[in-house]
C-alpha cells in the first residue's frame, strides 16, 4: 500500500470552532491524500458524531479551545469511554504553541501529539503516521 492510498483510506475527524481554520486543516489533509473527513465545531457535536456515525473514525484531530466543550474535556470523555469503540482512538491536538503544560496535559490524556497552527502538510504527515503507527 502507498502512502497515498493508506491516507485515502482512513477517515479523519476534525474537531475546531473557527470555521477558517477548519476548512484551512481540512483542505492541508487533502492535500496529502485524506479524502474521508468529518467536521465539529466542539467537542459535543464531535461526541454525538462518533455516537452516530456509520463510518469508523480512525484518528481525531481537535483543537484545545473550543466553546461548550474544549479539547481536553472532549479526550477525557473518550479516554473513560463515553464512545466505547473509541476508548483507545489516536488523538492529535492542535495548538497556538507547544508548552510544558500542553505536554503534561498530553500524558494525563494519552494523546498522541500536539501541531501547532497553522499546520504544514508535512507536519500532518509525519503526526498521522506515527499515532496510527505507519
Amino acid at each position: 500500500m502507498t502512502e497515498n492510498s493508506i491516507f485515502r483510506s482512513i477517515q479523519v475527524l476534525v474537531v475546531e470552532d473557527e470555521a477558517f481554520s477548519l476548512e484551512t486543516i481540512s483542505k492541508t489533509l487533502q492535500q496529502i491524500g485524506v479524502s474521508q473527513i468529518l467536521k465539529a465545531q466542539n467537542g459535543i457535536q464531535a461526541l454525538e458524531l462518533m455516537e452516530d456515525t456509520e463510518n469508523a473514525i480512525d484518528l481525531i484531530i481537535s483543537d484545545i479551545e473550543m466553546p461548550e466543550m474544549g479539547g481536553y474535556e472532549f479526550v477525557r470523555h473518550i479516554r473513560y469511554g463515553k464512545v466505547p469503540q473509541y476508548k483507545a482512538i489516536p488523538i492529535l491536538m492542535l495548538t497556538g504553541h507547544d508548552t510544558p503544560d500542553n505536554i503534561q496535559k498530553a500524558r494525563i490524556h494519552k494523546i498522541d501529539g500536539f501541531i501547532v497552527k497553522p499546520p504544514k502538510a508535512e507536519e500532518f504527515k509525519k503526526y498521522i503516521q506515527i499515532a496510527l503507527g505507519l
